[in-house]
């Protein structure tokens, strides 16, 4: 009955915490578009911290809350399998509570129902590695249990930001182009990101992959020469700036290696812990991940092998409208408070000036 009620909250909350954040971003705001853009942002934004908390607690919630008569025989494996059901059905709620008519109508339900499914498998795999390792490979090390530990952290950590990416390309969750495009001597792949919206223009560089990950509103609503001007400033300088995105992974690979290893010790008697202290170290791991890969806005600087800030702000300003998204988004290199200027002199509104 428990895990009933938690499944149910899993869609009830989320759909409601969206109908409720709607009413306080939209409620008076003025018939101009660029207002309507504005309070779209702000929903975004909302809609996006609230959701990543909501995915956690479900994670979390869904394996404490595992039915004992779900696979008595492996408990581990039942608390995996309706944690992620517990997660894949947030996200996917949340998906589909957020959309707009522009996006209702230009992606179906049952669509964006599949992709919000299909960027859920990232989350629900690299939790399955990191449970696998500590549940299973701690008492097969002949090592000291320090060191089993640590070992064991350390290829959670790779599982979660280096072999689940891997896999979703591998398995064609994440579909590889065969154009490539050579940067500094490194040739990089393009991979198609399933977001389920048609409107998010997003260029997400994973270095450690040599791989750039594009969404449809580069592939589908933006000239080729367009969306590649965006991918060369995202990976330009992805592979060559190594002191500083080496002091970075010295401070992420470490905390999330101890976090997985209190995750272990945490959930060492009894399963539902365990699913449940992984699923938190996953998350923080996706977390520093992201945080290690991106690249200080001050430090931006363009050369001769990143396209000039002119042609850059051409590009974006070329850009069809993105309904709640006024310049595209980059994982590696931020758009800058300079680039904004740039914008803003050309007529664009590129939204709230981003910080220093």
């Amino acid at each position: 009955m428990t895990s009933l009620l938690i499944l149910i909250a899993c869609v009830v909350m989320p759909s409601a915490t969206c109908s409720i954040l709607r009413l306080v971003f939209f409620r008076d705001v003025p018939e101009e578009p660029a207002a309507k853009d504005r309070a779209l942002g702000r929903f975004r934004q909302a809609t996006f911290a609230g959701g990543t908390l909501a995915v956690i607690g479900a994670a979390v919630a869904g394996a404490l809350g595992t039915d004992p008569d779900l696979l008595p025989q492996w408990p581990t494996a039942a608390a995996w399998f309706f944690s992620s059901l517990c997660v894949t059905t947030t996200w996917v709620t949340l998906a589909l509570s957020q959309r707009t008519p522009e996006e209702v109508q230009a992606m179906s339900h049952w669509e964006a129902f599949g992709r919000a499914v299909q960027t859920s498998v990232l989350v629900v795999t690299g939790t399955a590695v990191s449970v696998v390792l500590a549940a299973g490979i701690q008492p097969a090390l002949p090592l000291p249990p320090a060191v089993n530990a640590m070992t064991c952290a350390l290829l959670s950590v790779i599982g979660v930001a280096v072999f689940s990416p891997w896999l979703m390309m591998m398995l064609g969750i994440w579909r590889v182009f065969r154009t490539r495009i050579e940067v500094d001597g490194v040739s990089w792949r393009l991979a198609h990101l399933p977001a389920p919206t048609p409107f998010l223009t997003h260029a997400a560089a994973l270095p450690w992959l040599r791989t750039v990950l594009l969404s449809d509103g580069l592939l589908k609503r933006v000239p080729e020469r367009h969306w590649k001007t965006l991918v060369l400033f995202e990976v330009s300088e992805a592979t060559t700036s190594r002191l500083d995105r080496t002091r970075r992974w010295m401070v992420a690979i470490p905390l999330s290696v101890l976090v997985f290893v209190a995750a272990g010790i945490a959930g060492a008697d009894d399963p539902k812990k365990l699913v449940a202290a992984v699923s938190l170290a996953v998350a923080f791991t996706l977390g520093a991940t992201w945080v290690a890969n991106r690249q200080p806005a001050s430090s931006l600087s363009v050369d001769r092998v990143a396209p000039s800030l002119q042609d850059l702000a051409q590009t974006l300003r070329h850009l069809p409208p993105s309904h709640g998204q006024a310049v595209p988004r980059t994982s590696h290199k931020p758009l800058g408070s300079a680039l904004y200027d740039r914008l803003f002199a050309l007529g664009h509104d590129p939204g709230p000036r981003p910080r220093k």
